[in-house]
């Protein structure tokens, strides 16, 4: 069983490296191809910095703390207590686009994003499926405490 777990983190990676390897053979840096009018187009990036953009300049710090995230998660899957579906998916998603993130920062030097979601006067920053699957995978970890934290409150009452 947990070696599902491990070719699942495997799976997001190879997703996430066919997208970025298609978005870098089909796209021009600076020329956005709309997909959707006003909603998604796809503009080819790099970022060296963290999430956003943010922390510009410190990829070999941020590639550091991805790959001490990643052997940190990967342990908890293989080795950790038994966790609610909803938890070992999580903590697969963030696993793997981290390390889709830090195999880009690997070898190219910075991560290639390519999607971008706008909304009237409101543009998000542009990101991959690996960034997806982190937030995907971060929103599940937390709903699988706060349901985990709610049923032990419940276990508690006399």
């Amino acid at each position: 069983m947990k070696l599902y777990r491990l070719l699942a983190v495997a799976g997001v990676v190879a997703l996430d490296q066919a997208s970025k390897a298609l978005a870098v053979r089909s796209l021009e840096p600076g020329r956005p191809v709309e997909i959707i009018d006003g909603f998604l187009r796809l503009t080819l990036t790099s970022n060296d910095g963290g999430a956003f953009g943010l922390f510009q300049g410190f990829g070999e710090i941020i590639a550091f703390l991805a790959a001490v995230v990643s052997l940190g998660i990967l342990s908890l899957l293989l080795w950790g207590p038994p966790q609610c579906k909803a938890m070992t998916v999580g903590l697969i998603g963030i696993a793997g686009g981290a390390l889709g993130n830090l195999t880009d920062r690997l070898a190219h030097g910075a991560v290639i994003d390519f999607l971008e979601l706008r909304w009237q006067n409101f543009t998000w920053p542009v990101f991959n499926l690996a960034d997806t699957a982190i937030v995907i995978g971060t929103g599940l970890v937390l709903v699988a405490l706060f349901t985990h934290e709610r049923r032990s409150a419940h276990e508690i009452e006399p």
